[in-house]
């Protein structure tokens, strides 16, 4: 009988010990969460938007050094990565960016499907840009470098959408043909959803952009990004996904180098410094995003003529060789 006194004390001593222990747990686990939330306080929010099809061969590498380089910035919250269509598909994009966050052991980070085709509005990606915007209202910028399928979709779930976000930021759109030396290249980010882009162009707030012919002011040749990029493990890792896309450029439109065209819309986004911005009125219609076409309206000298349109930011690289410096000192 005394001995199965002493059991049993025993055992409710155990387990004493073991509801301390989960309490201390939890306790600890709350204490992480705030002092994560109060480091997270003051830093930017970032969504990124994209087609990143880094690896994929014949498809462009830029959406992935930008999503290479918002990962190694310790001065943002990434909240999420988005999956667009553009450079391929949405499924492909999305496969894509979920191998190369498993590689960079980065699978915190919440990465989404968006819209399989043009005005595919109801996608993971539309609702929970509708979900975020509510729950960070005015605290969130969107970086978006793919279609804006995604972004348009959000609008038409919620109409309030724009005006939670803070900014947005596009490479996208042309003011002039794009002619390399082998042929001319197509505007992609604007046209392959124009009616999304004609509804987040003419809805949309603070909205911030980078044309393809902006990018055009700093190429970089595949010495230079060698040079910069293989005496560190992430060089390593983006030379070895991307041995051919130099030869590539050359091969389809003669371009002895690599236009960087969406880091230059995030390094616009943290050092506006090295940028020229200006605000435009865009004559938005869908006639001309269909070929990407940003067309601005120019006053006659009629002082009693009215210009419609929507007033756009306009970034331009001002400083190159800073820039240029900025694309690769990350991954250096």
């Amino acid at each position: 009988m005394e001995t199965e006194k002493i059991e049993i004390e025993k055992i409710e001593t155990e387990k004493t010990e073991i509801e301390k222990i989960e309490t201390q747990n939890i306790e600890t686990e709350k204490m992480e969460m705030q002092n994560r939330a109060r480091q997270n306080e003051n830093k930017r929010k970032i969504i990124f938007d994209c087609d990143n099809t880094m690896g994929i061969p014949g498809c462009d590498m830029d959406d992935g050094l930008c999503l290479l380089y918002l990962l190694g910035r310790e001065d943002i919250e990434l909240l999420a990565v988005s999956a667009s269509f553009g450079n391929n598909r949405t499924k492909v994009v999305y496969e894509n960016t979920r191998t190369m966050l498993r590689e960079r052991n980065r699978e915190d980070i919440p990465l989404w499907l968006g819209g399989l085709k043009p005005e595919d509005w109801d996608s993971e990606s539309s609702r929970n840009l509708v979900k975020l915007a509510r729950a960070y209202p005015h605290e969130i910028d969107l970086i978006v470098t793919g279609s804006l399928t995604n972004i348009a979709g959000a609008f038409v779930l919620d109409p309030e959408f724009f005006c939670l976000i803070k900014g947005i930021y596009f490479m996208g759109g042309i003011t002039a043909p794009l002619i390399f030396e082998k042929k001319e290249m197509k505007e992609l980010n604007f046209s392959v959803d124009y009616k999304a882009s004609t509804l987040v162009l003419q809805n949309g707030e603070n909205l911030h952009i980078i044309t393809g012919n902006a990018c055009l002011a700093v190429m970089t040749s595949y010495s230079d990004f060698k040079e910069r990029l293989e005496n560190s493990s992430i060089g390593q890792y983006i030379l070895k996904k991307e041995s051919d896309w130099f030869a590539y450029n050359a091969r389809e439109y003669g371009i002895k180098g690599f236009y960087n065209w969406d880091m230059t819309t995030v390094l616009y986004y943290f050092y506006p410094e090295l940028f020229r911005k200006s605000k435009k009125n865009i004559h938005i219609t869908e006639e001309n995003l269909k070929r990407g076409y940003l067309e601005e309206n120019l006053k006659t000298g009629c002082s009693e003529e009215k210009v419609l349109g929507r007033e756009l930011y306009f970034g331009e690289i001002k400083e190159k060789e800073e820039v240029k410096r900025k694309m690769l000192e990350a991954f250096a």
